[in-house]
This record gives structure tokens, C-alpha cells and sequence, in this order.
């Protein structure tokens, strides 16, 4: 039988299949990918990989933003469910997504999240201050123009001005990553962590990590390590990898739907500042506190113990 065949493997041997499955399913899947844009789009991107950079061109954004869901369905969301297959005997218990979760706790997780999110700019503001030693200024300026490149292409996608548009930047950046990046960073990578060092504050610390160090957008890792851990704990605490979902999306529709009402002139475009200026950074504290009020709501109906 070839379900659950690797199940008595170390976690140190499931760590290193987790990474081979994870780099041939996005192989596989990403150049089927760039098949099909070249035959519904006519853009070859291996003759013209140099068009990955314009993006100011309709066209290539809509080649790059279906790159964009190839990539996440290859790297994120294929690779959890075939591990799950062949290292566990069931694929929704490895991904702690066959629990239900009560009305309560989702309302409680929503309104954890949404307090959260002036604190997370009010730690952007603070990560937009790091500097590294004058021996380093060669890595630093390589990681702003990463950073510059990357806050580029997401102003590309976001920047829409109908609502169809606007559902599918939804799907691509709210939908797709909250699944794809729980299951692999929640669901796969947490518990082998937690399973390899034998601590789950561990596992989720290390996932953490790495959920915030492979978006290479170093000035906003502060941000994302805090919500990667938000989101590990959630889940240790609920059982349940829907929670960490819902508050991932949640997130991510916040700033689709921002970046949307300012394109068309509905809000102010310092509403997606809240928290990270000097006139509202007080805001992002007390977020932080009324979010960690809520997330201690959680942790009192805890039902697993660190």
C-alpha cells in the first residue's frame, strides 16, 4: 500500500522528501504553466524572460499574474497533499483539516486578526529603520532593490479599476496564498519542525521564519514573522489549520480591498498607513493589545497544551 508509506521515516528524512516534492511539483507544474502562456497569451517567457521586469505594460501583468497562480498552486498548494499522502496515513489529520471549529471561535479569530493588522504596519514602520553594518551595505542595497522590485510588481497587480478585476486579484492574492501558504507553512513545514526538535514553539518559530524570509521582501520581515506566528499558534492552539486560514485571508483581503477604494479615489490613501505614521502608530499599539486580548480568548478554550 502507497498511502502512508514514509510514515516511519525521521523528521529530518520527511524534511528533506518535503523539499524534493516541493521543488519538482513546482518544476513540473511551473513549466506547464509557461506552456500554456504561450499558447493562450502568445508570450514566450523563455525568449523574453526580460518582459518579467516591465510592468507597465497590461499585457505582462496579466502573463505575470497567471505565472503568479501557477506558481502558488505548484510550490504551495499541490506539494502539502502529496507529502500528506506518503508520509501519513491521512492527508486531512497530517493538515489538521478534518476539525471543525465552533462559531465562536471563528468570530473571535476574525476580530484577533482584524486588530492585528494596524500593529503589523506600526512593526513595518519599525522594520523600514533597519540598517545593516557599512560592511554589509552590498547585501543592503541588494535587498532594497528586492524589495523595491517586489513592492513594484505587487502595486502592478493590485492597481485595478473594475470589480471583475477585483475579484480576481481576490482569488490570486487573498485566496490562493491563504490556502497554499497555511498548507505548506502550517500544515507541512510546522509539524515537521515540531516533530524534529520535539517542541512546538520551536516548530512554529522555524516556520515562522521561513513563511517571512522566503517572501524576499526584507524590509517587512518583522510583519510577517510576527504573522507566521500568529498563525502557527493559532493553529497549536485550536487544532484546526481553518483558523489560520481565515485570519491569513483576512489579511491579505484587507489589502486588496484597500489598495482598490484608493485606485478609484473612495478613501484617502493614507488609510492603508493606519498605525505606521506618527500620527497613528498609537493605533498599532493598542491593535497589538486588544489583539492580544482576544488571541488569550483563544488560548482559554485551548484544547492542546504547548
Amino acid at each position: 500500500m502507497i498511502k502512508g508509506i514514509l510514515y516511519r521515516l525521521s523528521p529530518a528524512s520527511k524534511f528533506g522528501v518535503a523539499i524534493i516534492i516541493t521543488i519538482v511539483s513546482f518544476l513540473l507544474i511551473y513549466f506547464l504553466g509557461i506552456i500554456i502562456s504561450i499558447s493562450v497569451f502568445k508570450w514566450n517567457i523563455l525568449q523574453n524572460i526580460e518582459l518579467l521586469s516591465d510592468v507597465n505594460n497590461p499585457a505582462n501583468i496579466k502573463v505575470l499574474k497567471f505565472l503568479q497562480f501557477v506558481q502558488s498552486v505548484g510550490l504551495f498548494i499541490v506539494p502539502p497533499f502529496i507529502f500528506g499522502y506518503f508520509c501519513y496515513p491521512s492527508v486531512s489529520e497530517f493538515l489538521r483539516i478534518n476539525k471543525k471549529t465552533s462559531i465562536r471561535m471563528l468570530i473571535v479569530s476574525m476580530l484577533a486578526t482584524v486588530s492585528f493588522l494596524p500593529f503589523s504596519n506600526w512593526l513595518s514602520y519599525l522594520n523600514s529603520f533597519l540598517q545593516l553594518p557599512s560592511f554589509m551595505s552590498e547585501i543592503e542595497i541588494w535587498m532594497r532593490n528586492s524589495e523595491d522590485y517586489a513592492t513594484k510588481i505587487t502595486q502592478a497587480f493590485l492597481n485595478v479599476n473594475s470589480v471583475p478585476e477585483l475579484f480576481y486579484n481576490i482569488l490570486l492574492i487573498a485566496i490562493i496564498p491563504a490556502l497554499g501558504e497555511e498548507f505548506l507553512f502550517r500544515g507541512l513545514l510546522q509539524r515537521i519542525f515540531i516533530e524534529w526538535t520535539k517542541s512546538k514553539h520551536w516548530g512554529i518559530w522555524i516556520s515562522a521564519l521561513a513563511f517571512s524570509a522566503i517572501h524576499l521582501q526584507f524590509f517587512g520581515f518583522l510583519p510577517r514573522l510576527f504573522l507566521g506566528l500568529f498563525f502557527g499558534y493559532l493553529l497549536e492552539f485550536t487544532g484546526s489549520l481553518w483558523l489560520p486560514i481565515l485570519a491569513h485571508f483576512i489579511n491579505n483581503l484587507t489589502g486588496v480591498l484597500l489598495s482598490y477604494f484608493i485606485t478609484n479615489n473612495n478613501i484617502s490613501a493614507k488609510s492603508s498607513d493606519f498605525g505606521m505614521t506618527q500620527e497613528t502608530w498609537i493605533y498599532g499599539i493598542l491593535g497589538g493589545i486588544i489583539g492580544s486580548f482576544l488571541f488569550w480568548l483563544i488560548v482559554r478554550k485551548r484544547n492542546r497544551v504547548l
